[in-house]
């Protein structure tokens, strides 16, 4: 369950009666509220929306006494409400990449730190986000924010978390290196001994360790992602794999013969790859074909992340809406990191900047194609990378996938139900039905109209509490 910051007293006094201070209502009533179907793309009429201990306990017509009784009643006439949204690639607790000596080796490291989670997590709510998947992090630190959560120290977003990555080398705070089978097992079972809900593969493992890795992640009942380069999504998705990360598959075992071949041939290593590999594929050729196909027959669960990539495409630009974006809300110790260190375009040119920019549409017609599969599609941002600030980064991730051609309620769906769904909380999550959570958004215009009304919140409420605009613009530091 989340932490919650007390009621905003002066928002409730615009909109509801004073009542006597011997009277502690426990429910909350939403009034003249028009609900948001994410999975139909529709709206209702209005309604009144009551919630209890959380959850949300009765929807019925505006203004019904049963929905108001002894109740905390906010009139909300012809305001829109919404499931609260999903960032399944938020990586809350993680700190600033660094470099350092280590007697004669040079270690890098991105260790966690609790006061960034903290920072992250205020500004992921004050943006609408009540809900994320950490999928790579420290679990203890996952575990220490969700002691704060619980005892009310802080306010954030429930979290789902992967533990390390498992990679072909090890990495503080990040990844766990493993070289054997046995040595997969063993991680994957103490990171679920540990808290983890996820297991996460990453770039470096072999087939045969990615395949160990969703045998093991399987037998512990978790589900596996991964994030491959060399590895082709389609040979890793029949391993039964429940989830791919990134809208940047560069292996070249999904490019045509001889575009491999050319691919190959004049590669440069490290994320020139990111523009490279694109330059030889084809988004409407016979391969981009046969990997739509994979995520219809296998339907991972899945998050583009474009606002990742699309940052760093333009970062070189004064003008970048993500340099502004973390000047305003990353943390400051992340910010300098990635204005004196480390970018996702380290040693980029000038002309690899503009060439990265030329295949952006490339990126956007294959986001189009796999968002209209029947893949779990989610949205993610990859939070605490370079350039992607909390929260308002989500936002950004809408407006590109909406830019590509995905429609609106496509979009809010991946948001909101097919990732509660993906996080196996479809029960109680990413949806406004009676007896689920009560994390809302309440709008004033329709976002399957226009996006940014979800961007611009009237009010969150988080565990059945009403966050008005003051309090929003409080947790994202704007005061």
């Amino acid at each position: 369950m989340h932490s919650l910051i007390p009621w905003s007293i002066a928002g409730l006094l615009t909109c509801a009666p004073l009542l006597p201070a011997q009277a502690s209502p426990t429910a909350l009533a939403l009034d003249g509220v028009r609900i948001i179907d994410v999975e139909r793309s529709r709206s209702s009429a209005p309604r009144c929306v009551r919630i209890e201990g959380g959850r949300i306990a009765r929807v019925t017509r505006p203004g019904s006494r049963a929905c108001q009784r002894d109740a905390i009643v906010v009139s909300l006439a012809d305001r829109y409400l919404m499931p609260g949204l999903i960032d399944m690639h938020a990586h809350l607790s993680l700190g600033p990449m660094v470099v350092r000596q280590e007697g004669d080796a040079i270690v890098m490291e991105a260790l966690p730190d609790d006061a960034i989670a903290e920072h992250n997590a205020a500004r992921l709510v004050g943006f609408g986000v009540t809900t994320i998947r950490n999928p790579a992090g420290d679990l203890a630190a996952a575990a220490r924010y969700k002691a704060r959560l619980a005892d009310a120290t802080l306010t954030g977003p429930e979290s789902f978390d992967a533990g390390h990555v498992l990679n072909d080398a090890g990495l503080p705070g990040l990844a766990t290196g493993v070289t054997t089978t046995d040595d997969v097992r063993r991680v994957v079972a103490e990171q679920v001994d540990a808290g983890a809900d996820w297991i996460k593969l990453y770039t470096g493992l072999s087939p045969e360790l990615l395949q160990a890795g969703v045998e093991a992640a399987h037998a512990q009942g978790r589900p596996a992602v991964a994030h491959l380069e060399e590895i082709a999504w389609t040979d890793a998705l029949p391993m039964g794999l429940d989830g791919l990360v990134h809208l940047m598959p560069v292996s070249p075992d999904l490019l045509a013969p001889a575009d491999a071949e050319g691919y190959v041939a004049s590669r440069r290593p490290a994320t020139f790859a990111f523009f490279e590999w694109w330059e030889h594929f084809d988004p409407d050729g016979a391969e981009a074909d046969r990997l739509v196909a994979a995520f219809d027959q296998y339907r991972p669960v899945f998050d583009a992340t474009l606002v990742a990539f699309h940052a760093a495409f333009v970062q070189d630009r004064d003008d970048s809406p993500y340099r502004r974006d973390a000047e305003r809300y990353a943390h400051p110790r992340l910010l300098a990191n990635w204005t004196d260190f480390f970018t996702f375009a380290i040693g980029w040119e000038p002309a690899d900047f503009e060439r990265a920019r030329a295949i952006w549409p490339k990126v956007q017609r294959m986001a189009a194609r796999l968002y209209a599969t029947g893949a779990r599609m989610t949205l993610g941002t990859d939070m605490s990378n370079p350039w992607i600030a909390p929260g308002v980064s989500l936002h950004r991730e809408m407006a590109l996938l909406a830019e590509a051609g995905v429609p609106n309620a496509r979009i809010l769906r991946a948001a909101t139900a097919n990732a509660a769904d993906a996080l196996g909380a479809g029960d109680r999550l990413g949806r406004v039905l009676v007896g689920h959570e009560a994390d809302l958004l309440v709008l004033d215009g329709d976002p399957l109209a226009d996006l940014a009304h979800a961007r611009d919140a009237r009010a969150v409420v988080l565990d059945g509490r009403y966050l008005d605009r003051a309090a929003l613009t409080a947790l994202r530091g704007e005061e």
